[in-house]
């Protein structure tokens, strides 16, 4: 039924068909036992993350982008995850992170995501870890109003790393913007460019820095 529903124009959902899923989950990874590096690299393991965690390599992941569940009463397939008091969410939080902990290069840079209401569990999970080096405030267009409340339609993305010698590769983030006001200086664009099509201005995402 929901393969037969419209979509919005803009929806960019992905969906497969039976015997695209029959195809790749002969490529899925089961493991039940220890590991190398070499074993898993450019494959998908399905599994709960916290069954297998004690066969990965030590010191073996150089980026780890983590979506845990929001302190929110949600139904994940056959799991569900019941909202928490504020500090019993943040001690469950800092118990999965100080497991995953184990698996990071010292040079590794480590992305948490979160909405507003567990943004401050995730600061707690990780000030002690690691360098936390921004957090990253993003729009999405999504979000439920309410007559007596702002619309909530913002989720933060913790920036951090284990040490101070990582990667970051500044040029891969930055965005081509139109220029709406053209200062000059002398005549000279200032902090912009201009080709026969347009005027524009290539700056870092907000939110982010090197």
């Amino acid at each position: 039924m929901r393969q037969n529903k419209e979509r919005a124009p803009r929806n960019r959902t992905i969906t497969l068909t039976e015997k695209e899923k029959t195809k790749y989950k002969q490529k899925l990874l089961r493991l039940d036992k220890p590991v190398t590096l070499e074993e898993v690299i450019n494959r998908t393991i399905n599994q709960d993350l916290f069954e297998i965690i004690d066969f990965l390599p030590k010191q073996s992941v150089d980026l780890l982008f983590i979506d845990p569940p929001y302190n929110l009463n949600k139904k994940f397939n056959s799991h569900s995850f019941k909202k928490q008091d504020s500090q019993t969410y943040t001690n469950w939080l800092d118990s999965c992170i100080a497991r995953l902990e184990k698996l990071l290069k010292p040079t590794a840079s480590i992305y948490v995501c979160c909405d507003w209401q567990s943004s401050t569990a995730v600061f707690e999970a990780i000030k002690d870890r690691f360098h936390i080096r921004n957090r990253i405030t993003w729009e999405r267009e999504k979000g439920c109003g309410a007559s007596k409340n702002w619309k909530n339609s913002s989720e933060d993305i913790w920036f951090c790393t284990v040490s101070d010698n990582y990667t970051f590769n500044v040029d891969a983030v930055k965005l081509k913007l139109k220029v709406i006001a053209p200062y000059t200086v002398n005549g000279s664009p200032k902090d912009w460019d201009i080709t026969e099509q347009e005027k524009y201005r290539i700056i870092q995402p907000k939110n982010q820095k090197n």
